[in-house]
């Protein structure tokens, strides 16, 4: 192999890669879309738990659930239909947050319906699988920012498990805040900043 060779596969590697990081930082719409349906229904559960409604909370997270694997779905069936080929970073990112997903629906709905535990430690488990996903999703897009954000998660599951009532909410808002909308908020400035 001769110096040119070499050079155009580095360069076809060097665009591949920025071709990935620009696929991955439009997902950034995806964790900011997310995040506030969250919030949103955070602010509902509270609500809710406020007037002594908790009935209604199961059937809010099912909606939340229902909403946000909507927009997971359009967010990756449109950038499906833009490429002809997927790379590999991005495979390995939906793989890990599918993987992320199933756990999730079992901390969330099956566990505590079936009494493994009381709802009341729902934040706190999904906090702890949260961060661990947002920890992964960084080191698959190496955005060490991920890594900063993955540890808000983490945090507020220690403060969750000491409290309870009403400051939960406002934990839980803080957690989304930093821990999905921020790193979309940092993907999308990214993207735009490459696109200039």
């Amino acid at each position: 192999m001769n110096n040119n060779q070499i050079q155009q596969e580095i360069s076809i590697i060097k665009e591949m890669i920025d071709k990935t990081r620009k696929e991955t930082a439009e997902s950034g719409l995806f964790f900011i879309a997310i995040g506030l349906v969250s919030i949103f229904g955070t602010f509902i559960i509270g609500m809710l738990e406020y007037f002594n409604l908790n009935h209604l909370a199961l059937p809010v997270m099912i909606i939340m659930l229902i909403v946000n694997g909507i927009i997971g779905y359009f967010t990756v069936s449109r950038q499906d239909k833009k490429e002809k080929v997927k790379s590999y970073h991005k495979t390995i990112l939906y793989n890990v947050l599918f993987c992320f997903t199933v756990p999730a629906i079992l901390i969330i709905f099956i566990f505590p319906l079936l009494k493994v535990y009381p709802w009341s430690l729902i934040p706190v488990l999904v906090s702890v699988l949260m961060g661990i996903m947002i920890y992964v999703t960084g080191v698959i897009l190496e955005a060490r920012f991920f890594l900063w954000c993955s540890s808000a998660w983490w945090a507020g599951a220690l403060l969750m498990a000491l409290v309870s009532g009403t400051p939960r909410i406002f934990i839980m808002v803080t957690i989304l805040l930093f821990g999905w909308i921020l790193p979309g908020l940092i993907l999308n400035k990214q993207y735009k900043n490459r696109s200039k």
